[in-house]
């Protein structure tokens, strides 16, 4: 992928602001553009770890990234940030997922990522860089 692509990531989160008010909605977005592309749907098996593939994303880093767990799994998947070990790791539960936008990828951004399981399960990953 030689041409660089847009992309924006948009997010709103409702909810009331105190007990008894109407809920308030809060959004976020984030645009920008991507000339690499990773995407994998893993079918993790009992316990263990998968690397995930930066691919085509370069030494700057992600700039996207989407990481939805299925519904149907059993427990959450552990997500550890670059090489960050269980102590910098984040849990994403079933039907759960995570997102970041970053405008500008900088090499002190998302540079690697390992899931971490003890169940089956499936996870989307999807990384712009």
């Amino acid at each position: 992928m030689a041409s660089s692509i847009p992309f924006q990531i948009t997010g709103t989160l409702t909810y009331p602001p105190d007990d008894g008010q109407p809920d308030a909605t809060h959004s976020s977005s984030v645009s920008s553009s991507f000339t690499g592309e990773s995407k994998f749907k893993y079918e993790l098996s009992g316990s263990g770890s998968q690397v995930v593939d930066f691919g085509t994303i370069d030494t700057t880093g992600a700039k996207g990234i989407l990481i939805e767990v299925a519904s149907d799994a059993a427990a959450g998947v552990m997500v550890q940030f670059n090489g960050g070990g269980a102590s910098g790791q984040v849990e994403v539960t079933p039907g759960g997922h995570i997102s970041l936008g970053s405008p500008t990828a900088t090499s002190s951004g998302v540079l690697s990522m390992t899931l971490v399981h003890t169940v089956d399960a499936t996870v989307r990953v999807r990384l712009l860089g």
